[in-house]
């Protein structure tokens, strides 16, 4: 066994249990039109797409973001192996778990997409923006949780923006096959791959540049940068030398800072 080969293992072990859960959510569908119809008129369908398309921008910054969590990103970057290569297996392994996880979905959702076919071209645009623009939303962060809420942020902004150009009839019946709606939901999908092509850029520039600093690399965005919250603020999640129990409580306090800001910039 290669080095190579030892180093996609050790990318795809995390992505594993993720994977499958996010395949079996995707596959509910198949499940339930076999089983009681009382089920399909009730709300587990759309719960479960919800599930998936959260579990496809999981898989997506997964890889990175464990890095993150272990602290092990000074570690794998001080290894003999040029940057660019480390991007592309970290790529590669996510390139094939959110494809093959949005196939399944897509499967699972075929009769849907079927009567709307120019849902398979956005939706494929979707996936191809959440893969290209993971990498540099989870070195911003500095965190899954944080290149996961941020990786949805600009497609979210251009679905609603697509969605609000849409006529009203189109939007009261989601017929999208009529004439209107084609203008649309082609500029949508040309922004989601322009977004998705310089985001593509920015991720691989952003690793080969990207340093790391001490005890840094498995900072959150608030840690890295503590000029996002002022000092008098950022002072009272440290912890003290007395006080056990209220340094237990600082330190999860500590730990929900980056979802704090997070909302922040998604309201």
């Amino acid at each position: 066994m290669t080095a190579k080969t030892t180093r996609i293992l050790k990318e795809a072990r995390p992505l594993l249990w993720p994977w499958c859960a996010v395949t079996l959510a995707g596959a509910l569908p198949l499940v339930l039109r076999q089983s009681d119809p009382i089920l399909l008129g009730s709300n587990i369908l759309e719960i479960s797409l919800v599930f998936t398309g959260v579990g496809i921008l999981l898989l997506a910054t997964l890889s990175l973001g464990n890095e993150f969590q272990h602290r092990t990103l000074s570690l794998l970057l001080s290894q003999p192996v040029s940057r660019m290569e480390i991007w592309g297996e970290k790529m590669s392994v996510t390139l094939v778990a959110v494809l093959s996880a949005a196939m399944v979905v897509c499967y699972g959702w075929r009769s849907a997409l079927q009567e709307e076919p120019k849902l398979w071209v956005f939706g494929g645009a979707l996936v191809i923006t959440t893969i290209a623009s993971a990498t540099f939303w989870t070195l911003i962060a500095r965190s899954t949780l944080g290149g996961l809420v941020l990786s949805c942020m600009v497609p979210y902004f251009i679905v609603i923006v697509a969605w609000a150009t849409l006529p009203e009839r189109i939007r009261e019946t989601g017929d999208f096959s009529l004439p209107a709606a084609i203008p649309v939901v082609s500029i949508a999908t040309f922004a989601l791959l322009c977004y998705a092509g310089v985001m593509l850029w920015l991720g691989r520039r952003t690793l080969a540049r990207f340093q790391v600093t001490g005890g840094m690399a498995g900072d959150d965005l608030l840690m890295a940068v503590p000029g996002v919250m002022p000092e008098a603020l950022a002072g009272l999640f440290r912890c003290r030398p007395t006080g056990p129990f209220l340094n237990l409580i600082r330190k999860e306090l500590r730990l929900l800072r980056p979802l704090w800001l997070l909302t922040l910039l998604v309201v």
